[in-house]
């Protein structure tokens, strides 16, 4: 006798820590900053709950931290995309493009993400910039949670058995997930600052 054991419709994320961004940390977390100080906000109509929120039209800037980010952003991406083809498609693509789009969120003790998708892109994903100490401890407090998408998930749980898997937002660490991936963010309480740079990108495949 053999067994086959087939993994249907998986859920993968990426889990990338990068080095040496300490330098780029310090110059992202100033621009977000000094677009607070001179932009409004666009958090109305999302889920973002206080906070602050730059328009996603954050990677157009020419900054040079940012040219950083865009560069390690685009490389995951490719990495990533080849795993969701391997597992979501029945034959590769000839060609693979990307249209990416970002933004940065700052939040302070108290505020929060709501549960949310990302309606019209493929992939997105989170790099963090600047943690506070309470979203490095144990808990859920300042760290983003991702949800079970199987529809019937918490009907008769085994015991012990996981729907939410939570990421603490480590300075130089990002994270690619499916855009239909339901995910939020808990507030924290205490001093510091949480400082994420979200994006998304579609891919048009031939």
């Amino acid at each position: 006798m053999a067994d086959q054991l087939i993994a249907l419709y998986p859920t993968t994320l990426l889990h990338r820590r990068l080095g040496d961004m300490a330098e780029t940390n310090r110059q992202l977390a100033a621009l977000v900053a000094q677009i607070a100080a001179a932009e409004p906000g666009v958090a109305d109509g999302t889920t973002t709950q206080g906070g602050f929120q730059t328009r996603d039209d954050l990677f157009k800037r020419d900054h040079p931290a940012l040219n950083i980010l865009k560069t390690h952003v685009g490389a995951a991406m490719q990495d990533y995309a080849a795993i969701l083809i391997r597992q979501e498609c029945t034959r590769p693509p000839a060609k693979v493009d990307f249209v990416m789009w970002g933004w940065a969120v700052s939040y302070k003790a108290g505020d929060s993400q709501g549960l949310h998708v990302h309606p019209g892109a493929n992939i997105s994903g989170v790099y963090y910039v600047a943690a506070p100490p309470a979203a490095l401890e144990r808990g859920e407090s300042g760290k983003i949670s991702f949800y079970d998408p199987r529809p019937r998930a918490n009907m008769n749980q085994l015991a012990f058995q996981s729907t939410r898997h939570r990421e603490a937002p480590v300075p130089g660490d990002m994270i690619l997930f499916p855009s239909w991936l339901e995910h939020a963010v808990s507030p924290f309480q205490g001093p510091g600052m949480r400082i994420c740079i979200a994006f998304n990108a579609k891919l048009i495949m031939d």
